[in-house]
């Protein structure tokens, strides 16, 4: 069976996303406990929305899908932890800015600096976390594709 063209979509951004100096990226997985030293990069499956088609529902599938990457830095001193995580989005934007269109699977993506918090853990240093939306233009051959 062929790969959907959202699958196609969301695996060449996981591969876009693995380029990213010394971050550990997975794909839809549980958060941990620990978060690797060069911090971690979880890419979610998200909301490809509703499709929009043609009238009469014939012919391809149009999405606005919102992905999303969600960034974990765990660091003892705050300024250090500060500076990890921007380089880290940096390095996410990088890659993002490097194939915009995914190797032609879309029109073409949108994003912005992520809503940022910091949590406590007990224990432990803090956890800087951020999620940046991805917003994918792309077409399927049908609404399921």
């Amino acid at each position: 069976m062929a790969t959907s063209k959202t699958e196609q979509v969301l695996e060449a951004i996981k591969g876009l996303l693995e380029t990213v100096p010394g971050a550990k990226v997975e794909r839809n997985t549980a958060v941990p406990e620990k978060v690797p030293a060069s911090g971690l990069v979880v890419l979610r499956d998200g909301d490809p929305g509703e499709p929009e088609q043609a009238l009469g529902g014939f012919g391809s599938a149009y999405y606005s899908h919102a992905v999303e990457i969600e960034v974990y830095v765990e660091e003892g001193a705050a300024a250090a932890r500060d500076a990890a995580f921007d380089a880290l989005v940096q390095g996410i934007g990088a890659v993002l800015d490097v194939d915009p269109m995914l190797g032609d699977l879309a029109f073409g993506m949108t994003y912005g600096r992520p809503e940022i918090d910091t949590e406590a853990v007990a224990g432990a240093p803090a956890i800087k976390t951020g999620t940046i939306t991805v917003t994918v233009e792309y077409e399927t051959e049908s609404p399921l594709g």
